[in-house]
């Protein structure tokens, strides 16, 4: 694994061991060089206009789209179903999104939408009444620490930066380095003057948790936003770096969240049974808008018909979309399932394996209780593993929404980031309110709640906004 560097100038790195793989990091010394052309090159890249910006990142999404259509991604996908335990046909799927992220309009769409003035105050001062403008300016150096369940959340985060201005520093997963190496490597490629300012802002290398090169980003360069995905422990020794940094950077932490299901027994039709079967088998439930836990409102026999069509997908599913097991796992799966029967549940499972489990149970949740024996069997550890709860109303609906956090079957989460819903339209603007109340982020049909719209927030918070800053003029004395 190598760095590689997207700015001008060639990048010294060093050689470090990380659990048996050779990792060369950016080093302390070139950052620093780097850092000090921050204002200089964030000041280019913020006088382009933003449809050119956006032009830029247009053209690496195209190219990509083009070499995935061509099938010269085949090595990739193999690279990273190594790397991440994923299959390949379902990283060909992630593969396959990567254009709709890296899309013009839609990251213009995004801004447009998190900027009222309009996306060219990005560019310049832009009035907001009279004798008074606003001018939203680049919070950077922005320096993202993302996460590697997925190829496309580290993308996200980069192309908001860019697009705003910001001198971006990338430090992916070394389980997805690979891939956003390879995206970004398309920048490399692209010709003209806006191109060769974005290869300038951007640096990307792997750093190892002990890495001097982290250290020093985190507790002593002059970076303006940090931005961690992920949870703990790193979490919570990032924050203590970060808060000790002299020139105070900004924090802002995309906390480990999950998902939920809701369908009500007069919706539970076979577009609902493939919709909550897609979202389980959909990166093995490590997004984290992936269904970690169901309710399904309606009375048992109509819930015990229902799980058997969703079985009946899984299995369909997992035959097109393979799991890669372990024996340590199958057998810890196995056990699982026993507790959760011996408890009075119903369990649903694939037919010779522990490629899929579905589990029945009736006003409670019988998984805590369960897992008592099998310490082991956290939320990170599941894999297409769901437990639907059976009630008989919307009453307590909400109530197992707020509890999951403090759950022992859902340690280390935050909350619950993606609620996917398949119910009545009569009962659907009450729940969604109760759902907001909640602390829920998104409320989203439960067909495609893994899919992300160009206007959403990121858990609750405005990415582009948060890498700027706004500087306010006012032209006319008030008492004028």
């Amino acid at each position: 694994m190598s760095f590689s560097p997207l700015a001008s100038e060639r990048c010294e790195t060093s050689k470090r061991n990380y659990g048996g793989i050779i990792v060369e990091e950016i080093t302390e010394n070139c950052l620093t060089r780097l850092l000090s052309r921050a204002d200089e090159i964030q000041n280019r890249l913020s006088s382009v206009p933003v449809e050119e910006r956006l032009g830029v990142i247009g053209k690496i999404g195209e190219a990509w789209g083009e070499r995935y259509a061509g099938g010269k991604l085949k090595w990739l996908r193999d690279a990273l179903s190594d790397s991440t335990g994923y299959s390949p046909k379902m990283i060909d799927l992630e593969l396959s999104l990567v254009p709709s992220v890296l899309n013009a309009q839609g990251i213009k769409r995004n801004l447009e939408g998190s900027f009222p003035l309009g996306i060219n105050c990005l560019e310049r001062f832009k009035s907001i009444g009279d004798g008074e403008y606003c001018w939203h300016r680049p919070a950077g150096p922005v320096f993202i620490i993302s996460s590697g369940n997925s190829l496309i959340p580290p993308l996200i985060p980069t192309v908001l930066a860019l697009a705003t201005g910001n001198m971006t520093i990338l430090r992916p997963s070394i389980a997805n380095f690979i891939g956003v190496k390879t995206v970004w490597s398309i920048l490399e490629e692209v010709e003209g003057d806006v191109a060769e300012i974005m290869r300038d802002a951007l640096i990307l290398s792997y750093l190892t948790h002990d890495s001097p090169s982290l250290e020093y980003l985190l507790s002593r360069s002059e970076i303006g936003v940090v931005n961690f995905w992920g949870g703990e422990p790193a979490r919570t020794e990032i924050s203590k770096r970060v808060a000790s940094n002299p020139h105070h950077p900004a924090l802002i932490i995309n906390g480990p969240l999950t998902g939920y299901a809701i369908v009500d027994s007069r919706c539970a039709d076979d577009r609902a049974v493939s919709a909550l079967a897609k979202n389980i088998v959909l990166y093995d439930q490590q997004l984290c808008s992936s269904p970690t836990e169901a309710v399904f409102v309606g009375d048992w026999e109509r819930a015990k018909e229902f799980a058997t069509k969703v079985g009946m997908e899984l299995e369909e599913l997992s035959q097109q979309l393979p799991l890669k097991l372990t024996e340590s796992y199958s057998y810890l799966t196995e056990g699982v399932r026993r507790a959760l029967q011996f408890r009075g549940s119903m369990v649903f499972r694939s037919g010779s394996s522990a490629s899929w489990t579905l589990v029945l149970s009736k006003s409670e949740s019988a998984l805590d209780e369960s897992l008592k024996a099998f310490p082991e069997f956290g939320l990170h550890s599941r894999r297409r593993f769901l437990e639907m709860i059976v009630l008989d109303d919307y009453r307590y609906v909400v109530d197992f929404i707020r509890r999951l956090p403090g759950r022992k079957s859902f340690t280390g989460i935050d909350g619950v980031q993606s609620v996917g819903i398949c119910v009545p339209e009569a009962e659907r603007d009450l729940l969604a309110k109760r759902l907001a109340e909640a602390g829920v982020f998104r409320i989203l049909p439960l067909e495609d709640m893994y899919m992300r719209s160009a206007l959403e927030p990121y858990d609750g918070m405005n990415l582009a906004q948060v890498f700027t800053y706004a500087v306010y003029r006012r032209d006319k004395p008030l008492s004028a």
